[in-house]
């Protein structure tokens, strides 16, 4: 009986001290404060031309590049890879930025930027929004502006 409670306290001891490691040290991407899945409202001349749908930013292959991939294949099919400044979180202006959607067909980026905590999700949760004006080759002269938030992940806040 002796040694099973020594056996049982050495084993509690181990268990102890190797929960306790420490954490490790997270490393982000350059764009991390920017990527994200984003639900969005497409509109021309402030009128709604798409009900709320999901587009997503993320990192190139290239880190601190100052740029990254804007996809919209939900609704515009767009795909491309766009200037940024992260110290502002805002998108530069661009112009003929290749559309990996569409064969021979560009954007232009007119104005845009991420808003930390200033949008909320269907549900009320405070997240970061998102502002993009664009023009496309295969439209010219039409502005269209993306606006919404971050996706939560939450099931309530999904569309």
């Amino acid at each position: 009986m002796k040694r099973i409670n020594i056996l049982a306290l050495l084993a509690i001891s181990i268990i102890s001290f190797v929960s306790c490691s420490k954490k490790p040290d997270v490393e982000y991407t350059s764009t991390y404060k920017m990527s994200g899945e984003w639900f969005v409202t497409l509109r021309q001349n402030g009128t709604a031309v798409a009900a709320v749908h999901k587009i997503m930013t993320y990192n190139t292959a290239e880190p601190n590049s100052g740029k990254i991939w804007l996809n919209d294949l939900n609704y515009w099919p767009f795909k491309g890879k766009l200037d940024v400044d992260y110290s502002t979180l805002s998108f530069k202006a661009a112009t003929g930025i290749a559309n990996e959607a569409l064969a021979n067909k560009t954007a232009k980026v007119v104005e845009g930027k991420i808003i930390p905590g200033a949008a909320h999700s269907k549900s009320g949760n405070l997240v970061d929004s998102i502002y993009l004006k664009m023009e496309f080759s295969d439209d010219p002269g039409e502005i269209y502006e993306y606006s919404g938030h971050l996706r939560t992940g939450f099931f309530e806040d999904e569309y």
